[in-house]
């Protein structure tokens, strides 16, 4: 499948406009835009646990402010889909043969689930208990699980994202 120029530039402008100089000597263009983008899926997926938080929280008042959680339900469920949109152009970027292939379709398959479970809350804490244990759970072992495709990413070459100090970041 053919990535047009223009994606891979956004995100490889996007790493480097957020202060993350990227060291990758003898990495190609594509393992370095699927680095990132992996990345950049991590960082999705804290926005999706605070948002599964965010619920919760929500959810532990009484009575449920049903604004609020309407609210929250919607970020969340945007923040599963541009987390699925990144895994996508994650999967269409990755070189034939990269190891962290598996991984993106096992990712793939966990993000089903969430979208799943995300749309299926309905602001009554007792119903939605279960499916937030669940997020929570599953969207750290989604972390994880990226953590791994990150390595195995870039496996055979020099790729180094250098981070700001969390109290400098902004």
């Amino acid at each position: 499948m053919h990535i047009s120029a223009l994606p891979l530039t956004l995100l490889l402008s996007t790493t480097a406009a957020q202060g993350w100089p990227a060291h990758h000597a003898g990495c190609s263009e594509n393992v370095v835009a699927l680095a990132s983008g992996i990345h950049l899926n991590i960082n999705g997926q804290w926005a999706e646990y605070n948002g599964t938080l965010k619920i919760v929280d929500i959810e532990s008042a009484s009575p449920v402010n049903q604004t609020d959680f309407l609210i929250a339900k919607g970020e969340l469920l945007s923040d599963i889909q541009a987390g699925m949109n990144i895994r996508l152009f994650n999967q269409q970027m990755a070189p034939p043969g990269n190891a962290a292939i598996p991984g993106l379709a096992k990712y793939a398959a966990a993000q089903q689930t969430e979208q799943a479970l995300a749309e299926g809350l309905t602001g009554v804490p007792s119903e939605d208990k279960k499916a937030l244990e669940s997020l929570e759970s599953d969207i750290m072992a989604g972390i994880k699980l990226n953590e791994k495709n990150l390595k195995k990413a870039s496996q055979g070459c020099d790729f180094t994202l250098s981070f700001p100090p969390a109290d400098e970041s902004g």
